[in-house]
């Protein structure tokens, strides 16, 4: 709201820029807040000197809402928390598992309309009528509307809550250990900004399956390091997982490129970066000042 300069900010919430994302949420409040943040924010990057956008996708659809902005633009993608890195997991066959030590698959975000996790739920239960013994867990804090159609889903497909295990939100400092205890992790949203909860996973070496996002695509390099599927499709989702479990080798493989991957977002690179972008941002300001006026 202030006119002191300069001014740098950071693009971090493309929902309130995906219209198709918007209309899951129907006429509510949360709309209204949703439709506020595409207003405030807009006016953010309109009037700042610098704007830092996570990915390329997420400044285009940006910049469909706001026009060409004034101030630059820079691509600067998060950096991962170094507890999360750890040595890629031993990949067993699926003949290696069974009801009493399941393969345990792991979704980790907030249950939310465009996070489709009920869409997760009926491909594993798919995969169970076909014999494999996997369970799913699923962890995050909740949108109201959403955990009722989660817990609509669950109690249609697994009412005793035998394989599907909802955690509610957990603290972040121990979200690392619960990635070393499960064998792969899912991503089924239809919009995201940047897949940092998704690095995260890649950086233990646990395989991973994911919408076939933008974000999500930036992270994971087109699929090079996991499986990528269209969202809210049931039985690709369920073959891509299925696919993965069959070839503890792809896993293995998969682990370890993700683990080496997920290195090339460490803190001191992400830092420097923007803190690059701040001192060119600061010189074109003094430069701008310094320029006589047009007469």
């Amino acid at each position: 709201m202030g006119n002191f300069q300069p001014v740098v900010t950071m693009s971090q919430n493309l929902l309130p820029f995906e219209l198709p994302e918007l209309r899951r949420y129907g006429w509510t409040l949360f709309t209204l807040k949703l439709l506020f943040l595409r207003l405030t924010q807009s006016r953010s990057f309109q009037k700042a000197d610098g704007v830092i956008f996570l990915t390329e996708y997420s400044r285009d659809v940006v910049l469909k809402t706001t026009g060409k902005l004034r101030g630059q633009t820079c691509i600067v993608s998060h950096g991962l928390n170094p507890r999360f890195k750890s040595t890629p997991k031993l990949q067993r066959a699926i003949a290696d598992y069974d009801d009493v030590h399941p393969y345990r698959v792991l979704y980790v975000s907030t249950i939310d309309q465009y996070k489709h996790q009920w869409h997760v739920v009926e491909a594993v239960a798919a995969l169970r009528k076909q014999g494999l013994p996997i369970v799913l867990d699923l962890v995050g804090a909740s949108y109201p509307p959403a955990l009722q159609r989660l817990n609509a889903t669950i109690e249609r497909v697994d009412p005793e809550r035998y394989w599907v295990h909802y955690h509610g939100a957990i603290p972040y400092t121990k979200l690392h250990t619960m990635y070393g205890e499960v064998d792969m992790g899912i991503w089924a949203s239809t919009c995201e900004t940047f897949g940092i909860i998704l690095l995260e996973a890649m950086a233990s070496g646990t395989p991973i399956v994911a919408s076939n996002l933008d974000g999500y695509a930036t992270v994971m390099e087109d699929g090079m390091h996991g499986l990528m599927v269209p969202p809210k499709d049931d039985q690709a989702l369920a073959a891509a997982i299925r696919h993965m479990i069959q070839d503890p080798q792809m896993r293995a493989a998969m682990g370890a490129f993700g683990e080496r991957r997920a290195y090339e977002f460490r803190w001191e690179h992400v830092a420097k970066q923007i803190m690059d972008y701040y001192e060119t941002v600061q010189q074109e300001v003094n430069e701008s000042a310094l320029a006589p006026s047009a007469a």
